[in-house]
């Protein structure tokens, strides 16, 4: 069930399960899958097309893993996997092409470290990478492009800092960069052949207080990552030979409180970011050369109560945030030139 806008710029609010906590549209932008934290559970939804309003796909919610705490969907749209902290394993899904419905890959879930918060999957649609926030690893994975099922791989779980929180991998397929809550990011190199981990040197790199989201811009050039207890986003050069990072003139960005989410939409014109604490949504325009961030007129936006997952239709036209505590998504669209989030309602 979706709730309209109002005059005060609250974005329309449809109904998700118990805690939705994360979300992701799949690649043709028709579909927007969430995961229900308290409810162990997937909502999906169709995306209309011109007003990116959503209604609830026949079948929604689909039962995944205990406590999912991330959704991702390979670049085919063709396969979606949940991180289940609870159960600690991967749950794995196919998505019908025509209704959004998910139907589980055989033998599904596939089992992870202990407590597994964050699922990626890389650009190639190879592999996929999962955080291990309480064995301090991450879980790596080849595909089966054609069942869905996911293999270990050699040497995998591969070290990284104390408890991971979110993995995040350049458009190439090159890097990958873990943001762990002690105050650090662990950057590697992904062999291409076998998707192996290899630490970056000069790694781990200075984050702020508590780093829970990172992103890489769609050119590859910059990292952001939300410092969740210091209130503020880091921002980081990517060098483009060895992958490390070198933090911009700048950095830290001041934002709402309680930083959670974050999303670019697919230019790399702008950043937006989650605040679970203050209920709102801060937008920024990425200056292209230095990759600075400046405060979009209007920033922040209204959401629901303690947003964190947010996701963008492949267009770059529509903002979606889950949100924790009232159970339900905000719906925006974004304005071009602006930057600004205006309530779809």
């Amino acid at each position: 069930m979706c709730t309209p806008g109002n005059p005060d710029n609250q974005a329309t609010r449809c109904s998700a399960g118990e805690h939705p906590i994360a979300l992701a549209v799949e690649p043709s932008g028709r579909f927007l899958y969430v995961a229900n934290w308290g409810a162990h559970s997937i909502s999906a939804f169709r995306i209309e097309s011109l007003t990116g309003t959503l209604s609830p796909v026949t079948g929604s919610p689909f039962p995944a893993g205990q406590w999912p705490h991330s959704v991702a969907i390979d670049p085919s749209g063709k396969l979606l996997y949940t991180a289940n902290g609870q159960s600690n394993d991967v749950s794995a899904f196919r998505i019908e092409p025509s209704t959004g419905t998910l139907t589980a890959v055989r033998d599904a879930p596939f089992p992870a470290n202990n407590h597994p918060e964050h699922v990626a999957v890389s650009p190639s649609g190879d592999f996929a990478y999962v955080c291990n926030g309480f064995s301090h690893d991450i879980s790596a994975y080849k595909i089966n492009r054609e069942t869905g099922a996911l293999i270990q791989l050699p040497g995998a779980p591969f070290a990284t800092g104390e408890k991971p929180l979110a993995i995040a991998i350049n458009p190439s397929g090159s890097f990958a960069y873990v943001a762990n809550r002690r105050f650090d990011v662990w950057a590697y190199r992904i062999m291409c052949a076998s998707g192996a981990l290899e630490p970056i040197e000069g790694s781990p790199f200075p984050a702020g207080r508590g780093p829970t989201a990172i992103t890489v811009e769609p050119s590859g050039r910059f990292v952001y990552v939300a410092n969740f207890r210091s209130d503020n986003i880091g921002a980081y050069r990517i060098e483009h030979d060895s992958g490390a990072l070198q933090q911009l003139d700048g950095s830290p960005f001041a934002c709402g409180s309680i930083p959670i989410g974050l999303a670019t939409d697919p230019s790399g014109s702008f950043l937006f970011v989650t605040n679970g604490n203050s209920n709102d949504v801060s937008a920024y325009q990425i200056e292209p050369v230095s990759g600075a961030l400046a405060p979009v007129e209007g920033s922040p936006f209204p959401a629901g109560q303690m947003p964190c997952g947010i996701g963008m239709e492949p267009s770059g036209s529509f903002v979606y945030v889950a949100n924790w505590e009232s159970n339900d998504i905000s719906a925006y669209r974004l304005e071009r030139p602006s930057g600004v989030l205006t309530a779809i309602g």
